[in-house]
């Protein structure tokens, strides 16, 4: 038997001792990594050919004082020039790659190149992330989705999937449950009870569906924890989960785009930054540092993102950097997250969370740059799009059809085209709003 540390286990040990580096030894990991990354993107990307000149000296070495002069990425340039961002030479072991899609707060798509050597250390974060909140890996946990990896919608009740393979600091394989997020909720809550489930991977609100339908049908599910993805968490979801399942909320924060970036400190609210695998910058609106304590712009800068080097990218939330906690970690610490908040639709027949809805779908069938959901009417919804060719045939048909599944049978759908989505008061795009009085 092989008895060489598979990589994962590797990272995650590191992971575990360098949460206590004093900050000068953070410091300098942190750039020599940027300084390979900086290389990488400067010699095989050609979007960063030029674009990083202002760092660089003229025998070659960085200039780490003027790192804030580095021009800001943001989705726009994601999404407009992404050909011109990607590499065009991996480095050796950072193979294969895969891509992802996302909308974000913004509701600008975009899709992002990840790596295998991200995609591992991203799964050391998170085994880091699960030792310091004392979740057991041998316990059976569930995650709802709609449709399978083939993009086909889910038939069956559920099936079990084995997501603990590689798992760090642990032999033993536990049992991940796929639940049809389709299946009636008091069904739902019928399979987490029976399968023995301990934690739950879900959106915050349909975490809260599920919460206020175990109360009310009275099943009696008590699970462990909750973790959300995807929006923000709310004090109120919180007290629900406890009182509802006994269990306790908490959020990861992550993006397609910057990966795995914090975990939820386990002596309070606030997340500490894993620093080991991206450079997250509280930035003014300049694009300068902010001080202790000041709400800005969240700008990360993840190590590992080589396929499609991410330099200053503009993640679209907002933050504080806070003083060290009680705890022993030495990892900053983020305050005041705030992102994407989707609403509920209410129904005649009950509110519904339409987080598993792909924009990405409706966005393909009407060749639209982005989209919004937009519920004006207790059985009327608006899908709101930025036409991305007016000359274009657009494939409404299968829309209506993709939405009378996924969000209501008996919906009246009208398809609006728009030069500009609409901003809610925190200056976002939403993909999902409910805007009629109820």
């Amino acid at each position: 038997m092989n008895g060489t540390p598979s990589l994962r286990q590797r990272i995650y040990e590191m992971l575990m001792e360098s949460q206590y580096w004093p900050p000068e030894q953070m410091l300098a990991y942190q750039r020599s990594q940027l300084a390979q990354l900086l290389r990488h993107a400067k010699a095989t990307v050609p979007f960063y050919k030029s674009r990083l000149d202002v760092v660089f000296k003229k025998n070659g070495e960085i200039d780490w004082g003027r790192w804030h002069e580095i021009p800001i990425v943001t989705r726009a340039d994601l999404r407009d020039r992404r050909e011109q961002m990607l590499t065009t030479a991996l480095p050796p072991g950072h193979g294969p790659t895969k891509t992802f899609h996302s909308s974000g707060s913004s509701g600008v798509p975009v899709s992002v190149e990840v790596t295998q050597i991200a995609t591992l250390a991203r799964f050391a974060a998170l085994d880091r992330q699960y030792y310091i909140q004392r979740i057991d890996p041998r316990k059976t946990s569930a995650r709802p989705i709609h449709v399978n990896e083939k993009g086909e919608f889910f038939k069956e009740e559920f099936y079990y999937r084995n997501s603990q393979q590689d798992k760090a600091g642990s032999s033993d394989e536990a049992r991940e449950i796929v639940i049809n997020r389709n299946l009636p909720g008091r069904r739902k809550l019928e399979l987490l009870k029976t399968l023995g489930v301990s934690y739950l991977f879900d959106n915050p609100n349909n975490a809260e569906l599920l919460a206020r339908a175990n109360l009310e049908f009275g099943e009696g599910v008590r699970l462990e924890t909750i973790f959300c993805t995807g929006q923000e968490l709310t004090a109120d979801q919180k007290d629900l989960f406890r009182e509802s399942f006994g269990a306790r909320g908490n959020i990861i924060y992550s993006s397609k785009e910057g990966g795995l970036m914090g975990f939820e400190c386990g002596d309070g609210p606030n997340f500490h930054v894993n620093s080991e695998l991206v450079l997250l910058e509280i930035a003014t609106p300049e694009g300068g540092p902010c001080e202790l304590g000041q709400i800005g712009r969240v700008i990360v800068t993840p190590f590992y993102s080589t396929a499609l080097p991410l330099i200053r990218y503009d993640q679209g939330d907002t933050a504080k950097l806070l003083p060290q906690c009680g705890c022993e970690i030495n990892l900053p610490l983020l305050g005041q997250i705030e992102g994407r908040q989707d609403q509920f639709m209410y129904f005649p027949d009950g509110p519904v969370a339409i987080t598993c809805l792909s924009p990405q779908l409706v966005r393909d069938s009407l060749n639209a740059l982005a989209v919004q959901f937009a519920q004006v009417a207790p059985l009327g919804l608006e899908v709101r799009y930025i036409p991305a060719n007016s000359e274009k045939i657009l494939d409404t048909a299968s829309v209506t059809d993709y939405l009378h599944r996924i969000v209501h049978p008996k919906i009246d759908i009208a398809f609006k085209p728009m030069d500009q989505i609409p901003l809610n008061a925190g200056g976002k795009q939403q993909r999902f709003v409910c805007e009629f009085a109820r």
